[in-house]
C-alpha cells in the first residue's frame, strides 16, 4: 500500500516522464523519417510546370542517351565533352516532353499505335529511322529498308538460345528507346502543325509578300558609325538606365544563376629532376639496346610506343628518324637525344627495297570453336581457294560468299596497316606473286587473299624506337601542391586573393561570369566541378583548390547571382550602351537636318565618311552585304522613291542616308498555293522556335541542376 501510494504521490511527475519519453521517441522518428521527407522535398533536379524531376530521374535518362549514343557511334566510352553535350540535350528533350504532354492532353492529341506502325512500315518512314546509321546502307549511304527489317526480325526472334539473348535483349532496350523518339517527334509535329495553322495566310498577305521579295534595288548609302562619336558627347543618367530596366525586365530573365570567380591554374610539368631520371634511364636503355638479340624485348621495357617488326616507307619516319636511317649501318643507334619531353632512341634492324604497298582483295571463313567442325571447315575453304586456283574470279567467288564485299575489295596496305592481323599476314602479302590466291591460317579466321597490284620498290627501313616520355613524378605533383595548399590556407586570402596570386607571380583572370549550368571555365577540360562548388557555395569570397589530371585550378567565389531577374548592376553597362546609341543617333539626325543638305555626296562630307553602294536588297533580305541586319534599309529597298535622297535614319550600326537608284522585278512567277506554303512553313519555323519559349515563361522551369550535378 506504502508503494502505492507513493506511485500516487508521484504521479504527475511520472506522467511528465513518461511523457517527454514518448514526445522524444515520437520527434525521433519524426526527425529520422523527416531527413527523408526533406531529402525528397530537396531532390529536385529541375521541375516542369509543378511536376518535379529527380536527379535519379534525370540520372537514369542521361544513361539512356549516352548507351544509345555508345551504340549508334561504336564507341565503349563517351569523352566528357560529349556526355555534357548530353547531359544538355537531356534536360532540353525533358522539359519539352513535359511541356508538350501537358499541352497535348489539354488539346486531346495523341499519337496511336497505328501511326507508329506507318512511321515504321508505312511509306513515309519517320525522319529518325532513316538518319540512324543501324538503318544505313554503308555503301550508299542511304536510308535501308532491309536493315530496319533485319534489325526488328533479331527483336522478335523466337526462342533464342542463352548467346543470341544478350543480343536480343540490348536490341529491345534500343528499339523502345528510339520508338518514344518517333512518337514524342510525330506528336510535336502534331502540336506545332496545329499552332501553325491556326495562323493563316490570306491572299492579300501572299500576294503583297511575294512582290515585295521581287523588287530588288540598287542603293547608294552613307552611314556614320555610333564609334566614331565620344561616349562623352552625349550623358545617360541611372534614372534612364533604371527606367529602361524597369520597362524591359522581362528581356532580363535569369533561367540558371550567376557565379563570379577568380582563379588561376597551375599546370603539373615535369621538373628538371624528371628530366634526369629519365635521362639516367635511357642510357641504360641504349647499353641493352645495344647487346639485345630481339630489340623487342627492350622497346617493351622502355618505350610508350611498342615495337613493330614490319618495314616502314620513308614517308612513315619523322625526319631525324629517316635522317638517321638514311645513313646508318645495320645495329647502329641513334641517341639518346632529348626531343621534346621525351628523350628518344633509334636502332636501325634491317632495311631493303620493296614496294611500299600492295592492293589486296581478301575473304575470311571464321573457324569453329565445336568439336568436329574443323574439318568441315577445312574442306569449305579447301574447295574455295582450288576453284580460284583452277581460274574462277576471286571477286565472283567473294561475292557468292557475301553480295556486300565488293568483290573482297580491301584496297591498298602497307606493311603497318596489315601488322594487326600478325607478322605472318604481312609476310605472306608482300612476298605473295601478284595475281595468285594466297591461303593462310590466323587466329579465328582462315584467310584467302589474292595481290592485284604493287607498288615500284623503294626504301624501306625496320627501326626499332624507344620513346621515354618525362613525365612528372609524384615528387614533382606534391611539391605542386605543398606550394598551393600554403598559398589557400594564408589568413587574407579571401580579402586579398587577386594581389597575393600576383604577387606570387601566379597570372589570376578575375571577375569571370559563368552561368551555373556553363561545362568548363573557358576550354579547360574537367573544370565542371570548379562551377559547381562555387555556385553552390554559401560563403562569398571562399577560396578552394582543384586538382585535375595535369593541372590545379585555384580559385575564389566573388558573386552569386541567384536566378530570377538579372539585377540591374549586371545589365546596366548594356543598357548605357544601347541608350548612349540612341542619343548619338538623335544628335547625329538633329546635327544633319540643321546643315539643310540635298545631296548624298554632302551628306557623306557632313558625315565624314563616304558612298558607298549595295545591289540585290529587298524587303525580305535578311542579311544585307556589309552592313548585316539593318531593318531601314529593307524598307528603303521597296518604299523610297527612285533618285530621291531619304534619311537621316536611325539604324543598328550607325545613322544612315539612302538613295535608292535602281530597282528591278524578279522573274519568278506568282504561284499562290507554293507561296501560302513557304509563309505558312515560315511560321511553323517561328512557332516552333517560340512555342517553347512561351511554355516555358506560362507554365513555369525551375532548373536546380547546379545543385546537384
Amino acid at each position: 500500500m506504502a508503494t502505492l501510494q507513493n506511485i500516487r504521490n508521484k504521479g504527475p511527475l511520472l506522467v511528465i516522464v513518461i511523457g517527454v519519453a514518448l514526445l522524444a521517441f515520437v520527434l525521433g522518428d519524426l526527425f529520422s523519417s523527416g531527413s527523408l521527407l526533406v531529402g525528397k522535398a530537396r531532390d529536385r533536379a529541375f521541375v516542369v510546370n509543378g511536376e518535379v524531376i529527380t536527379t535519379q530521374e534525370y540520372s537514369n535518362k542521361i544513361t539512356e542517351f549516352e548507351e544509345f549514343q555508345k551504340m549508334i557511334s561504336g564507341q565503349s566510352s563517351l569523352d566528357e565533352n560529349i556526355s555534357l553535350q548530353i547531359r544538355e540535350a537531356v534536360y532540353q528533350q525533358m522539359v519539352r516532353d513535359r511541356l508538350l504532354k501537358d499541352q497535348a492532353d489539354d488539346l486531346g492529341l495523341v499519337v496511336t499505335k497505328e501511326e507508329i506502325n506507318d512511321l515504321v512500315y508505312g511509306q513515309s518512314v519517320s525522319p529518325i529511322l532513316q538518319q540512324l546509321p543501324f538503318f544505313v546502307d554503308p555503301q550508299t549511304g542511304i536510308f535501308s529498308r532491309t536493315a530496319l527489317v533485319e534489325f526488328l526480325n533479331v527483336i522478335n526472334t523466337p526462342n533464342p538460345n542463352p548467346q543470341e539473348q544478350a543480343l536480343v535483349d540490348q536490341y529491345k532496350s534500343l528499339w523502345l528507346f528510339i520508338e518514344n523518339m518517333i512518337k514524342t517527334q510525330r506528336l510535336e509535329e502534331k502540336y506545332i502543325s496545329l499552332l501553325s495553322n491556326s495562323v493563316i495566310v490570306n491572299d492579300l498577305e501572299a500576294k503583297r509578300t511575294f512582290d515585295l521579295s521581287q523588287q530588288n534595288a540598287e542603293i547608294e548609302y552613307v552611314m556614320k558609325s555610333y564609334f566614331t562619336v565620344p561616349d562623352s558627347s552625349v550623358t545617360v543618367t541611372d534614372k534612364e538606365i533604371r527606367d529602361f530596366y524597369n520597362k524591359n525586365k522581362k528581356s532580363f530573365k535569369l533561367e540558371a544563376p550567376i557565379v563570379k570567380i577568380s582563379y588561376f591554374t597551375k599546370e603539373i610539368v615535369p621538373s628538371d629532376e624528371d628530366f634526369a631520371a629519365i635521362e639516367q634511364q635511357s642510357h641504360t636503355a641504349f647499353e641493352q639496346l645495344q647487346s639485345a638479340v630481339n630489340p623487342a624485348t627492350v622497346v617493351a621495357d622502355y618505350s610508350d610506343i611498342p615495337y613493330r617488326d614490319v618495314f616502314m616507307g620513308e614517308r612513315l619516319l619523322t625526319p631525324s628518324q629517316l635522317d638517321f636511317a638514311r645513313t646508318a649501318n645495320i645495329s647502329d643507334i641513334y641517341g639518346p637525344v632529348r626531343e621534346g619531353d621525351s628523350f628518344q632512341l633509334y636502332k636501325l634492324v634491317d632495311k631493303t627495297v620493296a614496294p611500299d604497298s600492295v592492293y589486296l582483295s581478301m575473304m575470311a571463313v571464321p573457324t569453329s570453336t565445336m568439336v568436329g567442325q574443323d574439318s568441315v571447315i577445312t574442306q569449305f575453304v579447301d574447295s574455295i581457294y582450288n576453284s580460284i586456283k583452277n581460274g574462277e574470279s576471286f571477286a565472283n567467288v567473294a561475292n557468292s560468299l557475301n553480295p556486300g564485299s565488293n568483290g573482297g575489295d580491301v584496297g591498298w596496305a602497307r606493311e603497318i596497316d596489315l601488322l594487326p592481323f600478325g607478322k605472318e599476314m604481312v609476310d605472306a602479302a608482300f612476298n605473295a606473286p601478284v595475281g595468285e590466291p594466297v591461303r593462310i591460317s590466323l587466329p579465328g579466321q582462315q584467310v584467302i587473299f589474292q595481290v592485284e597490284q604493287k607498288t615500284k620498290p623503294v626504301n624501306k627501313f625496320k627501326l626499332a624506337v624507344i620513346n621515354m616520355p618525362v613525365l612528372p613524378s609524384e615528387k614533382t605533383s606534391n611539391n605542386i601542391d605543398n606550394e598551393l595548399n600554403q598559398f589557400v590556407s594564408k589568413e587574407d586570402i579571401k580579402q586579398n586573393f587577386n594581389q597575393l596570386a600576383t604577387e606570387a607571380g601566379y597570372m589570376v583572370i578575375p571577375n569571370m561570369s559563368f552561368s551555373a549550368n556553363d561545362f568548363s571555365l573557358g576550354q579547360i577540360s574537367g573544370s565542371r566541378q570548379v562551377i559547381s562548388w562555387a555556385v553552390n557555395q554559401k560563403e562569398i569570397g571562399a577560396v578552394r583548390k582543384f586538382d585535375l589530371t595535369n593541372l590545379r585550378i585555384v580559385a575564389r567565389v566573388d558573386e552569386v547571382i541567384p536566378s530570377g531577374t538579372t539585377p540591374i548592376s549586371e545589365v546596366a553597362d548594356i543598357i548605357r550602351t544601347q541608350l548612349i546609341n540612341k542619343k548619338k543617333a538623335d544628335k547625329i539626325i538633329a546635327d544633319l537636318e540643321q546643315q539643310n543638305i540635298a545631296s548624298i555626296e554632302d551628306y557623306a562630307e557632313a558625315m565624314n565618311s563616304r558612298v558607298d553602294s549595295v545591289r540585290f536588297v529587298n524587303f525580305t533580305t535578311q542579311n544585307i552585304v556589309g552592313l548585316g541586319y539593318e531593318p531601314v534599309i529593307n524598307a528603303v529597298s521597296s518604299f523610297a522613291p527612285l533618285n530621291t535622297v531619304v534619311g537621316p535614319m536611325e539604324g543598328n550600326m550607325g545613322v544612315f542616308v539612302t538613295k535608292v537608284i535602281d530597282r528591278s522585278e524578279g522573274s519568278a512567277e506568282y504561284n499562290d498555293k507554293e507561296q501560302k506554303e513557304s509563309l505558312l512553313n515560315n511560321n511553323a519555323y517561328r512557332l516552333q522556335m517560340q512555342a517553347l519559349e512561351t511554355l516555358k515563361s506560362k507554365l513555369g522551369v525551375e532548373d536546380n541542376r547546379y545543385r546537384f550535378f
